[in-house]
């Protein structure tokens, strides 16, 4: 999928309604583009908005996620292993 059909996927997503007006349609892609900088997690950076990516954040969400996913591999092994010994 192209750039521009996800761009469009996302926006009919999340358009609320067909704008009104003008002042309308500003607020309408006011919002999307403040979700789609500071809530969406975009795959290309990593899982990470554009907004912390862009403000330097990125390196310390990464080593946060991955600290994360080393306590639900530990937990999920150590599950494993009282289930073995059942």
């Amino acid at each position: 999928m192209g750039r521009v059909s996800r761009l469009r996927l996302n926006w009919s997503r999340h358009r609320p309604r067909t704008p009104l007006s003008l002042e309308d349609a500003r607020r309408v892609v006011a919002c999307f583009v403040q979700h789609y900088n500071e809530v969406r997690l975009h795959n290309a950076l990593g899982y990470v908005t554009l907004k912390d990516s862009l403000e330097g954040r990125a390196k310390e969400i990464h080593a946060q996620q991955e600290a994360k996913l080393a306590v639900a591999r530990e937990e999920r092994a150590a599950s494993a292993r009282q289930s073995a010994r059942r």
